[in-house]
């Protein structure tokens, strides 16, 4: 955790979604080395209007170092940026059963969260 700058968190509006997320970042060459591993095992959609980095995982496994799933059933979303395009973010990837998220505020991240995927889709139409 000690690598986010979470109190940077509510002053990153205003910029891109992508800058938002590597602005939190206190040493930016982590971000980058952790977007490259996500460019390659994982998928990530850069927009003007929304940024996502998120890869499949097996639920049952811890997600952090989990790359290459052998049975994946959730999308671990790493990181989400962007206001009101989670609908066209969700379009964007092929479904799995579960998603898979945290939050992180300016008090840190919270624990992960698991969502039925429908569920979560079908609240966004």
């Amino acid at each position: 955790m000690g690598q986010l700058k979470t109190e940077m968190v509510e002053k990153v509006k205003g910029f891109a979604p992508f800058e938002q997320i590597a602005m939190i970042y206190r040493d930016r060459a982590k971000f980058y080395q952790e977007l490259n591993n996500y460019m390659i095992g994982g998928l990530v959609v850069s927009t003007p209007r929304f940024f996502i980095m998120l890869k499949p995982v097996d639920k049952s496994v811890e997600p952090s170092g989990q790359w290459w799933a052998k049975n994946p059933d959730t999308w671990y979303v790493r990181w989400v940026a962007g206001q009101r395009y989670l609908k066209s973010m969700f379009d964007a990837v092929e479904p799995l059963p579960y998603v898979m998220f945290r939050r992180i505020n300016p008090n840190g991240e919270t624990g992960l969260k698991i969502y039925e995927w429908d569920k979560m889709y079908g609240k966004l139409k």
